[in-house]
């Protein structure tokens, strides 16, 4: 039994290893559903319908089914060492997000279909791109990539407790949810609000370009971080970590929402 336990979980964490947990996904649908424009949110209600978390994972979901395999190499962020986007080839989030806004530019063009498949796509991948294991920058060192790190289980006698391997995705998909089990994801949704209301305009400004720079920005303070450490992320700095999760999450929202309202309408 237990053998069969660990077999389903190995399933679940490679089918979700893009991703963040469904509830962030969704918080950040949520949040960013806020700051719609009347014209981009009715356009949104046309291909999603009324629950704007619907989209979540969408592409994880379909994959499952069998179907547009291809997109799994799509979720990570490839930046170059001036953390600007690569963007050589269809396995990369900037290069699928810039493509599918080209169809949402120019929707009236395209049957419904392909107009859902493109808003969903970008919905996924702008949540993802903000996904700190998600980002693959050019001279850092296991950057956007699954890894064994050294974790523990908090301190004991003020000295660290239980040292482990732990995944490095899985710290940043699922750690900081499971510490807030009993929240759902409108909860999610409204504490960012809450958070990083005051922060809506700056982290809004710029362009899609600008929001990679961003992020590649924070995924190196995190790699500068556990290379300090040898190798070693453990309790306390995890814990430190939960406002860059929290906020990384913010930025997806807001910069989705500019995305949408400003290429869809």
């Amino acid at each position: 039994m237990r053998k069969i336990i660990l077999a389903v979980a190995l399933v679940a964490a490679t089918l979700s290893a893009k991703a963040w947990h469904i509830r962030c996904d969704q918080a950040v649908l949520l949040a960013a559903a806020e700051n719609y424009t009347p014209q981009t949110l009715q356009l949104v209600q046309k291909y999603v319908g009324e629950d704007m978390s619907k989209p979540a994972q969408y592409l994880q979901s379909v994959r499952k089914e069998g179907r547009l395999l291809e997109s799994k190499d799509w979720h990570t962020l490839h930046l170059n060492a001036d953390l600007k986007p690569v963007a050589t080839d269809d396995k990369d989030a900037y290069v699928q997000i810039e493509k599918a806004l080209d169809i949402l530019r120019n929707h009236k063009q395209h049957n419904e279909k392909s107009v859902r498949l493109a808003l969903y796509t970008v919905m996924n991948l702008v949540v993802d791109m903000h996904h700190i294991s998600n980002v693959a920058i050019e001279g850092v060192a296991n950057s956007g990539t699954d890894f064994q790190y050294t974790s523990s289980k908090g301190t004991a006698n003020g000295r660290p407790a239980r040292l482990f391997p732990a995944s490095w995705k899985e710290l940043w998909t699922n750690r900081y949810v499971y510490q807030h089990g009993g929240y759902t994801a409108e909860m999610w949704a409204n504490e960012l609000k809450v958070m990083f209301g005051d922060k809506k305009a700056q982290y809004s400004a710029g362009t899609l370009v600008d929001w990679c720079h961003d992020m590649g920005k924070e995924t190196k303070k995190v790699h500068a971080v556990l290379e300090a450490n040898e190798g070693k992320f453990l309790h306390a700095t995890i814990q430190a970590h939960e406002p860059l999760h929290m906020s990384c999450m913010g930025r997806a929202a807001y910069r989705l929402a500019v995305l949408l309202n400003e290429n869809f309408k």
